[in-house]
């Protein structure tokens, strides 16, 4: 997480920093806290290591998050928690069903210079001999009492690359089988790993790095994803294409994620 956030940091810098291991080795996630028909919904993003457990977001990383709420009747205005700055809740009530909580980070460049990395273009970085562009973002379906709205659930939604589910993961109990397809530009795309956990899995195997399941798209774009357990799913997607002007950089990196909990 610390790393994370100093990409961050640095780029509100404008500085050289060490580069990580890898800018989606964290987790991040799109959740809600207690849901419950009849009372203000309060949504929560993670991003850190500790599955389901979210962290303070540093106060100068928070202008690089964007967060949007999508309900039965479209987007939902929502209102950043003073005291948690990682929740959000609405001005209201909400009404029983399913809800789609969608959040993405300021895409970031990385340049490797003589002199270490820096976020920036290849163009604009001296002596610099590769570059990376990351986009990231996280989804999560949110099912408030008795679930609903199978076309906001099952549809995409727009994102640079995301995770859509077939039919509403609530529907799915372990050993049951959600299909899932990833898009990237609005596309299905094959070839793409996806992989996921259910919280406290990597705590069962005693390693932060275990997967719960591991899977690539085939060639409509497609996985079926059998859960193992109850309970809170993150499911990523990540996948890597040429950058269209390859004087400023050689590739982009995408990153994605979809939450949801499996009934018992």
């Amino acid at each position: 997480m610390q790393k994370s956030r100093l990409l961050i940091l640095a780029l509100a810098l404008v500085a050289l920093v060490m580069f990580p291991a890898s800018l989606f080795a964290h987790d991040m996630w799109a959740s809600a806290v207690d849901p419950a028909a009849g009372k203000p919904l309060r949504l929560s993003i993670g991003y850190g290591h500790d599955f389901p457990n979210p962290e303070p977001i540093p106060a100068e990383e928070l202008p690089f998050f964007q967060v949007k709420l999508v309900g039965p009747s479209g987007e939902i205005p929502i209102t950043a928690d003073s005291s948690k700055n990682y929740e959000w809740v609405t001005n209201g009530p909400v009404e029983a069903g399913s809800y789609v909580f969608l959040s993405d980070v300021k895409p970031i460049f990385w340049s490797q210079t003589p002199d270490g990395w820096a976020m920036k273009p290849k163009n604009e970085a001296k002596g610099a001999t590769s570059c990376g562009y990351f986009i990231e973002g996280a989804k999560g379906v949110i099912n408030v009492g008795k679930p609903g709205n199978p076309d906001l659930v099952g549809k995409p939604v727009g994102m640079p690359i995301e995770i859509v589910p077939k039919s509403n993961p609530a529907s799915v109990k372990p050993g049951g089988t959600l299909g899932l397809t990833v898009y990237l530009d609005g596309k299905p795309v094959s070839g793409v790993k996806v992989e996921g956990r259910y919280a406290g899995f990597d705590k069962l195997v005693g390693s932060p790095e275990a997967r719960a399941f591991v899977s690539v798209t085939d060639a409509k774009g497609e996985v079926n994803f059998v859960p193992l357990a109850a309970g809170a799913w993150i499911i990523k997607a990540t996948a890597e294409r040429p950058y269209a002007d390859t004087k400023a950089c050689d590739k982009t990196e995408y990153g994605t994620s979809l939450y949801f909990t499996v009934a018992k």
